[in-house]
């Protein structure tokens, strides 16, 4: 639980990432920041150029 000495200001923000893919495994910077961004408290915007989906993102859209 966070308290307001722990509060990076971005509550409500919003935050959009470019190049929120990933090449092979990894997790990609795009995505890593999108992650803790989004654990600050701001709204995340994730948007990539790639047309290939990686299998997590392909499974999420389908369903």
């Amino acid at each position: 639980m966070q308290g307001p000495e722990d509060d990076a200001g971005l509550a409500d923000k919003v935050a959009p990432i470019s190049g929120g893919g990933a090449a092979g495994d990894g997790i990609g910077n795009g995505r890593a920041a999108a992650i803790l961004l989004a654990r600050a408290g701001a709204r995340v915007l994730v948007v990539d150029g790639g047309v290939t989906l990686q299998a997590p993102e392909r499974e999420s859209r389908e369903h």
